[in-house]
């Protein structure tokens, strides 16, 4: 893999030389961590029992209900404390949030999840849990989207992740070998990119293209789509140029900013066209949707964008990085109606759990990375969810996706990016695995959980 290092600075390379090295040693030394959090499903009947009792008292049994909470443990009390939030009870999630402080208090400290480096993940875990709660119940309902972190300070981060995980590889291989084979014989590779960050995926492809057993090089362009208050990448667009000069390789970038639905039709109808015209006179177009680092409301109006990209752009492949929790294909409950909040509280428990110890096993010997990483991508993500769920009507733009992505005929998988996902994740932790599903899906697990996934469709 060709990897870009941006301006190639002093400090960067020595930042870079830092992470190999890190990676050449955690390879040779991967174990696993033994957390109960996620591997045991909490029994919540007799509590909710002893809950009901209580709640039908009057006030003055408060008291009681705290004393019944002294003997639950923090499990009991986040899936509780979720089931007294959606009844909309004004007693309960008092006093459960009243024993969880008590419980996390060593770990929060100074109103900051990582500030305990002696308590384990599980308890940071947790804490970011209650936090997410504790914004719910304070606003009554939702909380306002918070402001994203600034990109400057997730990027250490996201880089760590990328060199010491099989996450961000995994996704960029899998999607990038579907690209190098559905465009082998084509003298322009198109890719339409709904998130591209620092376009770290697309120097890899890039290498690829110019590297790889075609007659001659093609021309790659790439098509940036940015929606809201996001802004495209000149960073990106600047080191993605130089890169494809080193390679010597055509290169075209353009960008599309679209604005969001309360903008007016008339706006969204003249994005569309405005994608449409970048798009003339390419003979194939590649969607790539990549949502598994976007905040929850943004992640519900990217998926409508994503589809109605689609229909006007017919595209020739559509490729979806997509964490488990929210992933557009999977086939909702209702068609109109989102999973209660306290069915996808305890959804979200066990895949953070489970994310939480895989990256625990990979960052064995690097608990200050892991931190970092806990503080600028896993805590943020965990209580934007916790907070934001059901904040948009009713979850049925997750379930119009669903729906319409049926419409789209899944393209198999081939054995050679089934058998290169294998060989990556087998250089991590023991409890990574890759499992191949029908439709055209690859999912990376941990311990057989699912946790990010890539799938392949073609109109």
């Amino acid at each position: 893999m060709c990897e870009l290092d941006g301006d190639h600075s002093r400090d960067q390379q020595q930042n870079h030389d830092f992470l190999d090295m890190m990676v050449q040693e955690v390879a040779n030394d991967l174990l696993q961590d033994d957390f109960s959090f996620s591997n045991a499903d909490v029994p919540l009947a007799s509590f909710d029992e002893r809950l009901a009792v209580a709640a039908g008292q009057e006030n003055g049994n408060l008291v009681a209900v705290q004393e019944e909470l002294l003997m639950e443990d923090t499990g009991d009390l986040l899936l509780a404390g979720a089931k007294a939030v959606e009844a909309g009870d004004a007693m309960q999630p008092s006093a459960i949030m009243s024993r969880l402080d008590d419980l996390l208090a060593d770990v929060a400290g100074e109103g900051s999840c990582d500030a305990a480096a002696a308590a384990s993940p599980v308890d940071h875990l947790a804490c970011y849990f209650a936090r997410g709660l504790q914004l719910r119940i304070s606003s009554g309902a939702v909380t306002p989207a918070p402001a994203p972190a600034p990109a400057a300070n997730r990027l250490p981060a996201y880089q760590m992740l990328q060199e010491l995980t099989p996450f961000i590889k995994f996704a960029h291989f899998t999607a990038n070998q579907a690209i190098l084979e559905a465009t082998a014989d084509d003298s322009v590779v198109h890719v339409v990119d709904f998130n591209v960050g620092e376009g770290v995926q697309w120097s890899s492809l890039m290498a690829d293209l110019a590297g790889g057993h075609r007659s001659s090089k093609p021309l790659f362009h790439l098509t940036v789509i940015t929606s809201g208050a996001g802004t495209p990448s000149t960073t990106a667009r600047r080191w993605l140029s130089e890169f494809a000069e080193s390679l010597d390789l055509p290169f075209r970038y353009s960008s599309l900013h679209v604005h969001n639905d309360d903008d007016g039709d008339e706006r969204d109808d003249y994005d569309m066209h405005e994608l449409a015209r970048i798009c003339k006179g390419s003979s194939s177009v590649i969607l790539s949707c990549d949502t598994t680092n976007t905040p929850y409301t943004p992640l519900h109006r990217l998926q409508l964008l994503l589809l109605g990209t689609i229909n006007i752009l017919h595209p020739k492949l559509v490729i979806l990085i997509e964490d488990e929790l929210f992933r557009i294909s999977k086939k909702p409950p209702s068609l109109t109606v989102a999973p209660p909040f306290s069915e996808f509280f305890s959804e979200a428990l066990l895949h953070f759990s489970a994310l939480m110890e895989s990256m625990a096993s990979c960052f064995r010997s690097y608990e200050a990375c892991l931190r970092l990483v806990e503080k600028e991508i896993l805590g943020p993500r965990v209580e934007d969810y916790v907070g934001q769920y059901g904040s948009l009507a009713g979850g049925a733009s997750a379930a119009a996706a669903g729906c319409q992505l049926e419409g789209l005929r899944a393209c198999e998988m081939s054995s050679f990016s089934i058998a290169q996902a294998k060989m990556l994740v087998g250089l991590f932790s023991r409890g990574f695995g890759v499992v191949h599903h029908e439709k055209g899906r690859l999912a990376l697990c941990w311990k057989s959980r699912p946790l990010t996934s890539v799938s392949i469709w073609c109109p």
